[in-house]
């Protein structure tokens, strides 16, 4: 048995489908070490209504009781949906890093990384990002390069995640039916072309010349893995990553939470409903009007959760909340909304604009963990949002065009 991995791992043609494959059954595999944590998850959700209506029948104001339910609950819900998928990635990918099959995988892509400027173990984050960007960046860590390191995450973030491949093929048939397929391969390509692009912005600053090389190792042998130091050190990285990401996600929440609470109930009274008229003249440079921008403001928060904007605002029904936002409920007629309010180039604008998007707040929060510079970290999330605006628009423009 070690005779045929040894030979199918690292062979010259059947290589790369073999850890493309690998990698693949690996991201199945660790949905199911997540799945504890996602129903763990679950129960904030699930309590948070008969709270609401305890608090209300003791008379507690609104605004408290919105704070814990609205933002509290389903803040915690969201962090420890995320948090499973983090438990189950880093201990898949941390078996394989043990039994020796990681070094392999490296080996196997290091020539094609190289003309990134990066080594053969970036291979794996960008593989894990299409589940989970706060997966891939969590997976960088085992580059020993640093500035190798940022640059392997900032090229992750353009690599549409499990939820983003949730999100735009449904959005792609609203708008677009049987052309839908094609709007796929178009963001396909435009992934191909960012990263390059990217690596050759980035990488002049975080990969010196004398960097660029490839790796030079001697593979080791399968092995039993050591699983107390396994564990030890995946429940020390999740630990890690819960503290970290409570912060920024509790943070983010609550002052999104205070742009769209109104005591009325109506978005009409909310900050964000005047904000968002103010811009539109602007927002419309990028071919998106005031309701698709703040939607695609919001999916840095989580793609899904432009799902559940885009429902309340065009239908109007209730306050934007950080449950819609999370949870990306939707109204059972959003699809005739969405087609009757918004045209196919300014729908293929939005599109583009939330796929390459910074991921989420998770990723955000997982990106300076793994990098620790502030700096960095910003310039990664200022890069991408200004990058999905210019996609957007000629996104845009090249719709204008066709339609």
């Amino acid at each position: 048995m070690q005779k045929l991995k040894l030979h199918w791992m690292p062979h010259r043609i059947w290589g790369k489908p073999v850890v493309v494959l690998t990698v693949l059954l690996g991201l199945i595999a660790s949905f199911i070490p997540a799945l504890p944590f996602m129903a763990f998850g679950s129960i904030f959700t699930a309590i948070a209504k008969p709270i609401s209506s305890a608090l209300a029948s003791i008379n507690c104001p609104a605004f408290i009781i919105a704070l814990i339910c609205d933002v509290l609950l389903n803040s915690l819900s969201f962090i420890f949906k995320m948090l499973g998928f983090v438990f189950g990635v880093t201990l898949v990918f941390g078996l394989l890093e043990e039994v020796g099959v990681m070094a392999r995988i490296s080996y196997v892509f290091d020539n094609t990384m190289a003309k990134l400027g990066l080594q053969g173990k970036s291979v794996m984050p960008f593989l894990v990002s299409f589940g989970c960007t706060m997966g891939g960046a969590a997976g960088a860590r085992v580059i020993d390069n640093w500035g190798q390191k940022v640059l392997t995450i900032a090229l992750a973030w353009a690599i549409p995640c499990g939820a983003a491949w949730a999100v735009v093929p449904m959005l792609s048939t609203v708008w677009f039916g049987a052309g839908a397929p094609l709007v796929i391969v178009a963001i396909l390509a435009v992934m191909i072309l960012h990263m390059w692009v990217t690596s050759k912005i980035f990488g002049r600053s975080l990969v010196k010349k004398e960097d660029r090389y490839g790796m030079i190792m001697e593979l080791p042998p399968y092995h039993r893995p050591k699983w107390g130091s396994l564990f030890r050190y995946v429940l020390g990285r999740t630990k890690d990553t819960f503290f970290r990401v409570l912060k920024v996600v509790l943070l983010v929440a609550f002052v999104f939470w205070l742009l769209t609470y109104t005591s009325t109930g109506s978005m009409d009274n909310s900050i964000l409903y005047k904000v968002g008229q103010a811009i539109d003249p602007v927002t419309r440079f990028f071919g998106l009007g005031w309701k698709t921008f703040m939607a695609f403001i919001v999916s840095s928060l989580g793609k899904e959760g432009a799902i559940g904007v885009l429902s309340t605002i065009f239908t109007d029904h209730n306050m934007i909340t950080v449950g819609s936002v999370v949870g990306g409920g939707a109204a059972a007629n959003i699809n005739e909304l969405l087609v009757a309010n918004v045209g196919k180039p300014e729908a293929l604008a939005f599109i583009f604009a939330i796929t390459f998007n910074m991921p989420c707040i998770v990723a955000l929060a997982a990106t300076y963990q793994e990098t620790h510079s502030a700096k960095w970290t910003s310039l990664i999330a200022i890069y991408y949002t200004f990058g999905a605006l210019i996609l957007s628009c000629i996104a845009y423009h090249i719709g204008v065009l066709i339609w």
